[in-house]
């Protein structure tokens, strides 16, 4: 196939010359079908030469459209072959429409997301510096969007371990949002959870315990002061509550920080009970964490939980026409939803907590 392009592309070359229209069209073309059909690290010289010939016929704005179309293909493209075109992109658009544009930011913020999925936080960090100064420029130093742009530079700066820094943009969030809505407000809230979520990820990767228990204490601390927050404001069995303490308690979980997620998951339970009864099967996700957590904890409370779970599992089987959600909006007054909390697979999460407690009780009975 690519030498049948080749030829084809050689052709138009004594036609029309080396640099021409028609030439850049065919390997751009060819780009592509090597991307689709073969290994995607061999079309990047024909890409790489095709909008080098378009760039000297009608100047570097003329790329934009075709290395949009580049980066945002589908397929099994990895990030490291799109890397230098999604950096040249940004340099153009900025040339092409100003430092000082919104277009800009944006394209920064999905830059430094690319690297963050990818672990890299690093080269997310400068893209990130760099949105926040466009929109400081743009929208003020006390803006929502100035705001939002210090959440992501919090997250980057946990994740190198530049702790002082990551403090300072995270006081300086906090003081932004309060100053905008009232210490005291929803958005104030809002912006203390996701600070706390971000600081209880990133504790999973520091390596050192007293970095990821200082990162743990300041993210409870943030939690604690929000739920006061929301529960001055919409009460303290509120959905907005309970989304708060779900929030916190399954960041720990996945970080399987379970001294932290037990308290959060109990606080929840009561909350949930109170709001849905004692049997609803709305609780079943809660109870089943809180069952494999006791289990792990060799904790003589992880067989009653157990037994609560899979009652309240058959009452939930026992229900005429039984829902699934994973809303919490949708529970009140429906007692015949299982809300799953996000998280596939509870029954597998109840058989291995169920083998756990057999194990531990095996090993009791061998030690006495």
């Amino acid at each position: 196939m690519i030498e049948s392009h080749l030829a084809h592309i050689a052709q138009l070359e004594a036609k029309f010359g080396a640099e021409s229209d028609e030439v850049a069209t065919a390997l751009n073309t060819l780009a592509f079908l090597i991307c689709q059909y073969g290994e995607p690290a061999e079309a990047v010289p024909y890409f790489d030469r095709s909008i080098t010939i378009r760039e000297a016929l009608h100047g570097p704005a003329s790329l934009l459209p075709q290395l949009e179309q580049w980066i945002d293909q589908k397929g099994p493209v990895q990030f490291k072959h799109l890397e230098p075109f999604v950096l040249g992109r940004l340099e153009i658009m900025a040339a092409t429409w100003g430092e000082i544009d919104p277009r800009i930011a944006e394209e920064c913020d999905r830059i430094a997301s690319r690297y963050l999925y990818r672990n890299e936080p690093a080269q997310a960090k400068p893209f990130l510096e760099r949105s926040l100064a466009i929109r400081t420029e743009l929208h003020g130093a006390e803006s929502d969007e100035v705001g939002r742009a210090l959440q992501r530079l919090f997250d980057a700066c946990l994740r190198t371990s530049e702790h002082k820094l990551a403090a300072r943009h995270r006081e300086r969030c906090i003081a932004v949002a309060e100053r905008l809505h009232g210490a005291d407000s929803k958005e104030v809230a809002a912006t203390l959870v996701a600070l706390a979520l971000a600081a209880i990820a990133a504790s999973e990767q520091s390596q050192r315990d007293s970095a990821k228990k200082d990162m743990r204490r300041n993210a409870h601390a943030m939690c604690e002061r929000a739920v006061l927050i929301q529960e001055a404001l919409f009460g303290p069995d509120s959905l907005q509550v309970q989304k708060t303490l779900e929030a916190a308690a399954r960041a720990h979980l996945d970080c399987r920080d379970f001294h932290n997620a037990e308290p959060l998951l109990r606080r929840l339970l009561d909350i949930c009970e109170r709001s849905y009864g004692n049997d609803a099967a709305a609780l079943l996700w809660i109870l089943a964490n809180l069952a494999q957590i006791y289990a792990y904890d060799r904790s003589r409370h992880a067989e009653p939980m157990l037994e609560r779970c899979l009652a309240i599992l058959r009452t939930f089987l026992d229900v005429r026409r039984p829902t699934m959600t994973t809303r919490i909006d949708d529970l009140p007054e429906n007692r015949g939803a299982l809300y799953s909390g996000n998280a596939s697979g509870l029954l597998e999460m109840l058989i291995r907590t169920s083998e756990t407690i057999d194990y531990n009780t095996r090993k009791r009975w061998e030690g006495s």
